[in-house]
């Protein structure tokens, strides 16, 4: 059961999902709005921070927490007593939530009760599947039909992958979604030419938050048996 002190959290009973209706409600201006509403700073400082540049204001009241412990511990605790909050007024169970980012929620189905005074969960993406890689850092993979959105690798890493191993399981959650059979011999013909190395190099960057050539057997045990596993459960016979 997931405990709202956690501030980093993944749901250990759902490792993917399709044809889902997943949505990250992201906490608006998380920091400064809790510290507004329940005046964690003088009003001074606040609106001094008022001013300043969304960037500007993040890196600041980083800076006061590392300067201020009281200070840190009451703002990590009201970053507790809204997420507390989110999910009590929306009556989530666990079954209902994805994962948990400090300030951002991931909920299967909408949540309607999203204002706590001056405090707003918004709704930040919508995705209709959902991929977790339990053998390989808990990467977890958010997708619709524009866009992979991808947790624990990097903008760099993400990048190299982008043409490759992205836009491959781009085309496998589509056939997932569809229904097709044909993604079983899709993935099949991709494992074959990746065992033989005949597929571009990009292809054999390591998945993982370092994103580097390595060892070739790394996305294989890591990413595509792992997706091998997946097909083979939706499309039992």
């Amino acid at each position: 059961m997931y405990n709202p002190a956690k501030s980093m959290y993944l749901n250990p009973n759902i490792e993917f999902l399709f044809n889902g209706e997943i949505i990250e409600y992201d906490m608006r201006d998380a920091g400064f709005s809790i510290i507004k509403q329940y005046k964690l700073l003088s009003d001074m400082v606040i609106n001094q921070l008022a001013v300043m540049e969304k960037m500007d204001r993040v890196i600041n009241i980083g800076k006061l927490q590392g300067q201020d412990k009281d200070f840190s511990n009451a703002l990590l605790d009201k970053f507790t007593e809204l997420r507390t909050l989110f999910i009590s007024s929306n009556r989530l169970q666990d079954g209902n939530i994805i994962s948990v980012k400090k300030d951002a929620i991931f909920t299967i189905g909408k949540c309607s009760q999203r204002k706590f005074g001056d405090i707003e969960f918004v709704e930040k993406n919508r995705y209709s599947s959902y991929i977790r890689f339990t053998n390989n850092s808990n990467i977890e993979l958010y997708y619709n039909e524009d866009k992979i959105d991808i947790k624990g690798i990097g903008e760099i890493g993400i990048n190299r992958h982008r043409l490759y191993l992205i836009d491959f399981i781009d085309k496998v959650i589509k056939y997932i979604e569809a229904k097709n059979p044909y993604v079983k011999k899709y993935i099949k013909d991709f494992i074959m030419k990746y065992k033989t190395k005949t597929l571009d190099e990009g292809f054999y960057i390591e998945f993982n938050n370092m994103s580097q050539l390595g060892d070739d057997m790394f996305n294989y045990q890591k990413l595509l048996i792992p997706l091998v596993q997946i097909v083979l459960g939706e499309f039992d016979e």
